[in-house]
């Protein structure tokens, strides 16, 4: 049960600063030949002819990307029901393969990898998230931040990371939290007060899930750059670069900007 808490809440806190920002939504316009067939499909109570419609649905519209996905993720919600989950999960990455920014799939496949009590995969699609907010960059309508920083302190506290029974789970709800927070301090404006978060967050995620580790070098780097601390900023991202994955190209960027300053400066 504990467990299955601290999962609901670090979604929320990993996804609190996408909810209100302008990511990829599913649109069927009303009267198109893909709507008639959505239609069709949802009058039909079999849930084996159901899963017959929407696999032809996809195939018929395979041009439509919208179609794809939504046709996929309701695949991927047959099978997760089923007790099928390598098939939901399946399913599920061909939908956002369509559509990669879709906040409500990306949780969806976050559950399922928690029903497999895969972290490495629940981390995975809530990185994907928050990549595809930070994408969208200053185009994109502000979330909350003061709400994510709220439910990130939440969790820090319930986590109690810190204990000497934490496992593996609370270590990496406190670790993204305490990312998340300092990630929200950024966003005001509070380097000084992003960068212990930043540090702590490194520290819990070490060892634990290599993504999410990154991702909290690559913040702690760029804080510290922009604290003018060279030294440090390098440190961090010199080992965020070492780290494969969809934070070491960012990080690589940054270390490349951090030494070209460094030089500069003596």
């Amino acid at each position: 049960m504990k467990g299955r808490v601290f999962f609901l809440m670090l979604t929320v806190v990993l996804f609190t600063t996408l909810s209100s920002a302008q990511l990829d939504h599913i649109v069927i316009a009303a009267g198109t030949p893909e709507d008639q067939a959505l239609q069709e499909s949802s009058k039909e109570t079999d849930p084996q002819k159901k899963l017959a419609l929407y696999q032809d649905f996809v195939q018929k519209f395979s041009a439509n990307p919208a179609a794809v996905a939504y046709g996929n993720w309701q695949i991927s919600q047959y099978y997760q029901n089923a007790g099928d989950l390598p098939k939901a999960l399946e399913y599920g990455d061909k939908a956002l393969a369509a559509s990669p920014h879709n906040l409500d799939i990306l949780v969806s496949q976050a559950g399922i990898a928690q029903q497999m009590k895969d972290d490495g995969k629940i981390m995975g699609y809530a990185e994907k998230g928050g990549l595809a907010y930070e994408s969208i960059g200053k185009a994109g309508k502000p979330a909350s931040i003061t709400k994510a920083a709220a439910y990130s302190q939440k969790v820090i506290g319930l986590a109690k990371a810190d204990q000497a029974d934490a496992d593996r789970s609370r270590k990496l709800s406190a670790g993204v939290a305490h990312s998340t927070l300092g990630y929200a301090y950024m966003k005001q404006d509070k380097t000084a007060a992003a960068v212990p978060e930043f540090k702590s967050a490194t520290a819990l995620l070490k060892g634990q899930d290599e993504t999410a580790y990154a991702l909290a070098l690559y913040r702690l780097g760029f804080a510290y750059a922009k604290m003018s601390k060279t030294t440090e900023a390098r440190e961090a991202l010199n080992e965020a670069v070492k780290i494969a994955g969809p934070l070491q190209q960012p990080s690589r960027e940054l270390l490349e900007k951090v030494n070209s300053a460094r030089a500069k400066g003596k």
